[in-house]
């Protein structure tokens, strides 16, 4: 058994490895692992060939939770990629920037509110390959520099990624696993996300309010951009628009008791194939198939590191560290998988950890159950910017392509103080909630923080000390008389 454990580990860590230093395809990566996990269950732990079968589909016990996952990322991709040859997310992106009239931190704004908006639908890669050249081509008619937009934009991605249950496949892992609703999901995470993205933006205003400026000339140009040179196909377009509507609306009211969601996207998205009667090989074809054999990968070994008992153990590890306290459990999963996902993918992480956070609440209820899955899908999404690896290297990419670089120190030195402030304000929450006074003080004093960061950028050193000075001589003439 334990030599079992020490090889399947090992391949889990080879297999990171391979990706990060990108010296063999992820997918590729990940299946020769999983062929190593197969011949150590089968010859080592004297297994057959049925418990392959369990791994990559999960048994009827587990309700066949990682079928349901595959069937709904196959079936969102389907829709996102139908809704992307329509440009419908370019022309609601373009609608919205048009609305900000070139004022810069209105542009602002609008710019964070349509990265979360996209990539509250779709996945974090599409987000980043629409939104990042639409921004670099509105800072050129604008003749500005895009490195602000760009550098948040990036950030909220992941921020988008946890609105819906559908918004990331982290999300779906979770939801799935441990039978969240829709509705659920977007109450307990999604609002509470929505609040940490405002907090997020009036940070984003604070530190690049005075690199916010549109020239005159900028602003014109603006106005004269046609937002319906991105659509191709108007019928397409509105057809896309009612999909993804009917979507998001059948997932929020129809029980997945009842219907499950990847059965009503799948549903949608066939349905929409027949109706726009685009090449359904065309389709097929712009399936990410490397994204699905990554993950059937994965499964295989995650699975072998439940079969030989080695995720219970990391579970009981974490357990004994945070006690039978919740508020510490929750604080712990947070943070462990958010710097757990911040150097390695974040699909592995959140697929090794949900097993984890099983074994954490065997004895705990329902509710506080769910209260360590909705902890670990914040940091397993947010944990992403803390570097400017995984997804985040795309963006790098792109800017640089289209001769905007940005350099990996400015989005460490942004991605690491947000994601920090971003997991400090769930932290802050959880201790609202569990320890109110404590949650008070703590608010206090980060208030007291924040008011002192903004007059040494606003007045500047220099100035605060004089007027501490004229305070200080003012007190002593009342004091002597």
């Amino acid at each position: 058994m334990l030599l079992s454990v020490v090889i399947i580990l090992s391949c889990f860590l080879g297999v990171i490895i391979f990706i990060i230093t990108e010296k063999l395809n992820r997918a590729i990566a990940s299946l020769l692992g999983a062929i190593i996990t197969y011949f150590v269950l089968i010859f080592l732990e004297g297994l057959d060939f049925s418990v392959i079968v369990d791994l990559i589909f999960s048994s009827k016990d587990d309700d066949f939770v990682n079928l349901h996952s595959i069937i709904l990322i196959i079936g969102m991709m389907m829709i996102v990629q139908i809704s992307h040859e329509a440009g419908t997310f370019q022309f609601i992106a373009g609608k919205l920037i048009k609305f900000s009239k070139g004022k810069p931190i209105r542009l602002m704004i609008i710019f964070c509110c349509v990265t979360v908006l996209i990539s509250a639908i779709l996945n974090n890669i599409l987000t980043v390959i629409i939104i990042i050249p639409l921004t670099i081509t509105v800072s050129r008619i604008l003749n500005i520099n895009p490195s602000p937009y760009i550098l948040t934009q990036a950030i909220l991605v992941n921020i988008g990624g946890t609105i819906f249950s559908i918004s990331s496949i982290p999300n779906i892992l979770i939801t799935t696993s441990a039978r969240i609703e829709f509705i659920e999901f977007f109450i307990n995470i999604g609002l509470i996300s929505l609040i940490v993205f405002l907090f997020t933006l009036l940070l984003f205003i604070l530190i690049y309010k005075k690199e916010l400026v549109i020239p005159e000339e900028g602003q014109k140009a603006l106005k004269e951009f046609d937002v319906w040179n991105v659509v191709q196909n108007k019928r397409l377009l509105y057809q896309s628009l009612v999909s993804l509507i009917v979507l998001l609306v059948l997932l929020t009211i129809v029980p997945s008791s009842l219907l499950s969601p990847d059965i009503i996207a799948l549903t949608i998205a066939i349905i929409l194939i027949i109706v726009t009667r685009i090449e359904p090989k065309e389709i097929i074809s712009k399936i990410d198939f490397e994204l699905i054999f990554y993950l059937l990968g994965i499964f295989i070994i995650v699975g072998g590191l439940e079969e030989t008992g080695a995720t219970k153990a990391i579970g009981i590890f974490i357990l004994n560290i945070g006690g039978t306290n919740l508020f510490f459990q929750l604080l712990l999963i947070l943070w462990f998988s958010a710097y757990l996902s911040s150097c390695i993918d974040n699909i592995p992480i959140t697929k090794v950890l949900i097993p984890v956070a099983d074994s954490m609440t065997e004895t705990a209820s329902l509710i506080n159950k769910k209260q360590i899955f909705y902890s670990l899908a914040f940091g397993a999404n947010w944990g992403d910017n803390l570097t400017p690896l995984g997804d985040n290297i795309l963006v790098v990419n792109i800017a640089e392509q289209n001769k905007r670089p940005i350099t990996f120190k400015s989005f460490f030195k942004l991605g690491f103080i947000t994601t920090n402030y971003q997991l400090i304000i769930i932290s802050l929450y959880y201790s609202l909630i569990f320890y109110f006074q404590i949650g008070i003080i703590i608010i206090g004093i980060i208030a007291l923080i924040l008011m002192i960061i903004y007059f040494l950028n606003r007045f500047g050193p220099s100035k605060i000390k004089s007027q501490i000075y004229v305070i200080s001589d003012k007190l002593r003439e009342i004091i002597i008389r």
